[in-house]
């Protein structure tokens, strides 16, 4: 996973995120798996090309709702156009409402990066609430 991170952290559109040490990206990883989200792994026989990160958290409007945000979805480039993308994105989606179902998850996201593929993320029951823009580093 934590080499899948710095291919995904190398082709992100924010530059400060170029900066992120293997040794952060670890962290993160731990973090989520070991009980603050969810961590998706496609394989094409035995080889990881794909994965999908999130992170739950507490809404910052009223705390009594918690939010699964996806942190990373990457697709390695040579299984772009595969069924790794499909696969990662419904195994999120069903796991997520699995948890809904169960009272621990209040709603869930997904992100689409202005360099990545133009997905139709509706093909999955998602509807688009927002777009993120930045200034600075």
């Amino acid at each position: 996973m934590v080499d899948m991170l710095m291919n995904y952290k190398d082709q992100t559109p924010v530059p400060r995120f170029s900066s992120c040490t293997r040794e952060r990206l670890q962290e993160v990883v731990t973090h989520i798996i070991f009980g603050a989200g969810l961590a998706m792994i496609a394989y094409k026989d035995t080889k990881p090309v794909g994965m999908l990160l999130g992170a739950i958290d507490l809404n910052i409007w009223d705390n009594s709702i918690r939010v699964l945000k996806e942190v990373c979805y990457w697709v390695e480039p040579e299984h772009r156009g595969s069924t790794a993308g499909y696969r990662l994105i419904k195994q999120y989606s069903d796991h997520a409402k699995e948890l809904h179902q169960k009272g621990l998850l209040t709603f869930w996201t997904i992100s689409k990066m202005t360099n990545s593929p133009d997905l139709d993320y509706s093909r999955f029951g998602y509807k688009k609430i927002e777009e993120t823009w930045f200034q600075g580093e």
